[in-house]
């Protein structure tokens, strides 16, 4: 039988959050990149964080040099822009909240939602990317996205990273950017409750209980 489905948040109705959201906008603001065959993909944090974000844009391809809205984008002078990518370049993000943007001028993440492999050949099929200024980060802790297999510990989703970027710039004080864990960590806590119940002989899905347990503590 065909699993009913939110077209909103692609996921089955039986574990939709888009009842939970509580939407925000953002400083900085977000573009999301993301690549066609994660957007086929159930569990996408891309999608979910763009869902909760007022002013994000989430623009789907594997190359942009050629996409007419991410280009004016990028060309307008009223906006800085960032690329969320690792290289020898590339500054920390911690050096934005010590460099603020010019008077007028609003700072832009721009985040490759998809796997590393894919992320780098987005990267390298689109030059424009490569003339952005590269931004990193090293996260403290390794990532609560459990329910996916991480290249490394410490790989953040995109909506990790986006709440990482909000929290290092302080430009939230009030905590609104605390709703995108909020959601992200009960998605993942369904997630893991449905394969308990319907795997429970599987060590897979006790194991990621008992690590995303231990993140929350």
């Amino acid at each position: 039988m065909t699993r009913a489905l939110c077209l909103t948040c692609r996921k089955a109705k039986l574990t939709c959050y888009c009842q939970d959201l509580e939407k925000f906008t953002s400083n900085p603001q977000f573009i999301i990149l993301l690549h066609p065959k994660e957007s086929r993909k159930a569990i996408n944090t891309g999608r979910m964080a763009f869902l909760q974000l007022n002013n994000a844009l989430l623009l789907t391809g594997s190359s942009f040099d050629e996409h007419e809205l991410f280009q004016q984008l990028i060309r307008d002078p009223q906006k800085r822009c960032f690329l969320l990518f690792p290289g020898p370049e590339a500054l920390d993000i911690s050096d934005c909240k010590h460099n603020p943007p010019k008077a007028g001028q609003q700072d832009v993440f721009i985040i490759l939602d998809a796997t590393w492999a894919m992320a780098k050949k987005m990267y390298r099929l689109s030059r424009c990317l490569q003339e952005l200024p590269q931004l990193m980060f090293r996260p403290q802790q390794p990532s609560q996205f459990v329910i996916r297999q991480q290249p490394h510990l410490d790989c953040f989703s995109t909506i990790e990273t986006i709440h990482h970027i909000i929290e290092v710039m302080g430009t939230h004080p009030a905590g609104e950017h605390h709703r995108l864990m909020k959601v992200f960590r009960d998605m993942v806590q369904k997630q893991i409750n449905f394969e308990l119940r319907h795997s429970p002989e599987s060590s897979l899905p006790h194991d990621r209980a008992d690590r995303f347990a231990l993140h929350n503590d």
